[in-house]
């Protein structure tokens, strides 16, 4: 029995991980149920012991990708000694960075970002939201420990926010257009110009 159940976890793992894949590849409108079985090595309805539908997969892929992203950035909250405030702003920006190239979540990131599912865009709205959130609450605890120690002294906190939100979309964008290289290069430059910002006249 229990031989079968972990069939079955298993079977639903890979189910949206390769959904995951797929629908970043080929967006949720061109990939169908029997792609993904194809991939997974199962026939069509076998789908259907684990999900009521491609939506449903969807949905499903699209909680996980979200509860990935928040549990990577309360991962960094969580670090013992962070460092000086400049520093924690650094790590957050660089985890980010380092998620858009190594992840293939990143790349289901970009396809919904650009090109919702008409049926999902109201539910990708929400997420993003929800994702928005855990970035302001880091962002926050960052801008008040800074304060206390000298840092962001003329720099208000929902200003300080807006920023990085600003800064990390337009990465999010420059990633969309550009080869790995040039992206990389482009990373230092951003950061660059941003750091000088936050510790002009101790921005700091």
């Amino acid at each position: 029995m229990q031989g079968g159940i972990s069939l079955k976890f298993d079977n639903k793992k890979k189910i949206k991980q390769t959904a995951l894949d797929l629908f970043g590849q080929k967006g949720y409108e061109e990939t169908s149920l029997s792609d993904i079985a194809a991939v997974v090595g199962i026939k069509k309805p076998s789908i259907y012991n684990h999900f009521s539908s491609k939506d449903e997969i969807f949905t499903d892929v699209i909680e996980d990708l979200i509860k990935s992203e928040i549990t990577s950035y309360h991962k960094l909250h969580e670090i013992e000694h962070p460092g000086s405030a400049i520093e924690q702003v650094r790590r957050v920006f660089d985890s980010f960075c380092h998620r858009l190239l190594t992840t293939k979540e990143a790349r289901l990131w970009k396809r919904v970002s650009f090109y919702p599912p008409d049926p999902f865009k109201e539910f990708i709205s929400k997420k993003f939201y929800e994702l928005e959130v855990e970035y302001s609450r880091l962002l926050r605890s960052i801008h008040a420990s800074g304060k206390r120690n000298g840092y962001f002294m003329h720099i208000d906190v929902d200003q300080f926010i807006a920023s990085f939100l600003c800064l990390v979309d337009g990465v999010f964008l420059e990633h969309h257009y550009y080869t790995e290289e040039i992206f990389k290069e482009r990373i230092e430059s951003i950061w660059k110009v941003y750091e000088l910002g936050l510790t002009n006249n101790k921005g700091v």
